[in-house]
């Protein structure tokens, strides 16, 4: 029997993304936009067959969009933990189960069911397929595959085009069953090819790790809160204070406990990234009312077939493909926001001009212009998440912006049921387009105010970086790595290992490491002006905890100086100020400078500043950093720190020895 591959070399040779994972990557991520295209046309047989009107038949919607909101970011966390494969290959399994359900339900309340668990089923694809494009990323040193990212819009918008009319075909073969059965046929090859193709993930620690009450508290504030926004009234007060009180708790929990299953720490201080899942909110009210209370229009307003429904809004979707595949490979986010934007209000400005006679070329033209955002949302937002969250978070960052994203489709399905009524009328079609009016307004201002999407949130490579690094004049500076302030760190074990890599890797080839560390004498406390940024640091009540020989002032115990290597205490904020850590590189003949360090911006910008001034080569490593505000981290490393240095990784670092 062959000795097993290791997860790294199942990757493919090369430094180019291993072409083997798209199709399962593609595979996984197409499940969920199909069950919500397919079912758009099927609502009306299913309404027909159960005898259910227009407000329950959108419980098929819903129920879909429930189930993915809880789970999506708590399965992409489950993958960010214990890696894709683990979670991918079940899951699928699941949409196959579901679609068996599906195609037998005697009854509305058991094809809800099987919605239900065909949502926990899909929830695994799109965070599985974004981890793995990380790291690939990772591992080729390209940090923007733009052209895999584009794929995978492309994909989604080309399932979202067969879709519906593939759902009238299916309709007319085998009635609205066979649109839950197809599910069994997608969830066998999605399967196979993770099974064949997705590397092992590496073993997950033995003891579960997970932080089981923040997720029941966040599932139950979701639940609660979209209930409510399925029917929202005076009688469902109660699911509005549940909501509150599950939230309250959340939070609490989540900012004590060491490991959360959402950082709210961390993605607080990410202002581009709740951005954007404020505008995955906005973009997608609009678009999934656009998908599903237009098309139920064309057939009851308008009356059309099923099947010509299906092919009457072909040209939305063939739209999205051809824009996505002209502005894939671009990277500005901003542009493409806005141009949505504009063609998304005027396309539900147009809607109100629409009458049961209205002529197929005017809903043409309506359905050609909504094209455009199909094209440009998905697309932006999923490079803007990906760009803007914390690397080692991306399946949980993903699952969150798939969340909000069903956050709007709820609440573009109580729109619909609260102005369609019993059936989908033309009055009840305008009603819902002044509301998506309102909303696409919105989603413009924030576009074109948002200031943060004129610049890529995620570190570029210093295009000056192209010869190789000599060991033996290159130092990294492991900085602030001291027990006091690594504890403060959300995910600290993960820091220590990437910096912990970056160590053996300098020692393998030869070169220096140095440690820094800041802590205070008995005299050196009272030297400290009430004008110092440190000065709360030597107030009597801290001198305890940082004093030069306390606990917490040394090298976190998991990292291992060496007696050869560079060692300075410093009692200011840069690696320079006050020590002699010039003198002890200049004699190793050292001219050139890897930083890690806590804070970014503390220790790293100080000491890259007094670096540059020292006419030192500075390399930043990104992800072997850390700083309280992420979106501080991210506008140093992507902004202000490629003006006086290489930013790169702990893996790229790696290939840049002579």
């Amino acid at each position: 029997m062959s000795a097993p591959v290791k997860p790294r070399e199942r990757f493919g040779a090369g430094d180019g993304f291993n072409r083997k994972l798209i199709a399962p990557l593609v595979s996984g991520a197409i499940l969920n936009p199909i069950n919500s295209t397919i079912v758009s046309v099927a609502l009306v047989s299913i309404g027909v067959a159960f005898g259910a009107p227009p407000s329950q038949t959108a419980w098929l919607i819903s129920a879909l969009y429930l189930a993915t909101a809880v789970g999506q970011p708590v399965v992409g966390r489950l993958i960010d933990i214990y890696g894709p494969r683990r979670l991918f290959l079940p899951a699928t399994a699941l949409v196959g189960v579901a679609g068996v359900i599906g195609a037998l339900a005697p009854n509305l309340a058991v094809l809800i069911v099987a919605r239900v668990i065909l949502g926990f089923g899909t929830c695994a694809g799109y965070p599985a397929a974004m981890r793995l494009i990380r790291d690939e990323g990772r591992r080729t040193g390209k940090d923007s595959p733009a052209g895999v990212l584009t794929i995978l819009a492309i994909a989604t918008q080309t399932i979202a085009v067969i879709g519906p009319p593939l759902g009238g075909l299916l309709i007319g073969l085998g009635g609205w069953q066979a649109t839950l059965a197809i599910n069994i046929p997608i969830a066998i090859v999605a399967f196979v090819l993770g099974r064949l193709r997705f590397p092992r993930d590496e073993r997950a620690p033995g003891k579960l790790n997970l932080d089981f009450p923040g997720m029941a508290l966040f599932a139950t504030t979701l639940v609660a809160l979209l209930l409510f926004l399925m029917n929202p009234h005076a009688g469902s007060w109660y699911l509005l204070v549940i909501t509150a009180l599950a939230a309250a708790g959340f939070t609490v929990h989540e900012l004590r406990h060491p490991r959360p299953f959402i950082d709210l720490r961390v993605l607080g201080g990410n202002i581009p990234l709740l951005l954007t899942y404020g505008r995955a909110l906005l973009a997608y009210i609009v678009s999934y009312s656009f998908i599903y209370g237009f098309t139920q229009w064309l057939e009851d307003g308008r009356g059309l077939s099923a099947s010509t429904t299906g092919l009457v809004t072909l040209p939305m979707f063939a739209t999205g493909i051809v824009v996505s595949a002209i502005t894939g490979r671009r990277q500005g986010l901003r542009g493409k926001l806005v141009v949505a934007a504009v063609a998304q209000l005027v396309a539900c400005v147009l809607l109100l001009t629409l009458v049961p006679t209205s002529p197929l070329w005017t809903i043409v033209g309506i359905v050609l212009i909504f094209g455009i955002p199909q094209g440009l949302n998905s697309l932006a937002l999923q490079n803007a998440v990906y760009r803007q969250a914390n690397p080692d978070d991306v399946g949980t960052s993903a699952g969150l912006l798939r969340t909000f994203g069903y956050l709007g489709a709820i609440v573009s399905s109580a729109a619909q049921g609260g102005f369609y009524g019993q059936r989908a009328d033309t009055g009840g079609l305008h009603h819902l387009a002044w509301f998506l009016v309102i909303a696409s307004v919105v989603f413009l201002l924030v576009n074109v105010l948002d200031r943060t999407l004129a610049r890529s949130t995620h570190p570029e490579r210093h295009p000056e970086m192209t010869e190789q690094l000599d060991p033996a004049r290159t130092a990294l500076l492991v900085m602030d790595y001291q027990a006091g302030i690594v504890s403060r760190v959300a995910d600290d074990q993960a820091l220590l290992d990437r910096v912990g890599t970056a160590i053996s890797d300098v020692r393998a080839h030869g070169g220096h490491v140095g440690w820094v560390r800041v802590g205070f004498d008995d005299a050196e406390f009272d030297a400290i002006p009430s004008t110092s940024v440190f000065a709360r640091m030597v107030a009597p009540e801290s001198r305890a905890v940082m004093h030069a020989d306390a606990p917490a002032t040394q090298i976190d115990e998991r990292l291992s100086p060496q007696p050869q290597d560079v060692s300075v205490r410093k009692i200011r904020v840069g690696a320079f100020t006050t020590t002699d850590l010039d003198t002890q590189l200049r004699e190793r003949d050292v001219d050139t400078l890897v930083l890690a360090g806590i804070s970014t911006s503390g220790v790293v910008l100080s000491t890259v500043r007094e670096a540059m001034d020292r006419d030192y080569r500075i390399l930043v490593l990104d992800d072997a950093s850390a700083d309280p505000e992420p979106g501080t981290h991210e506008f140093l490393t992507g902004t202000i720190f490629p003006k006086f240095a290489t930013v790169l990784d702990v893996d790229a670092l790696a290939k840049l020895w002579a």
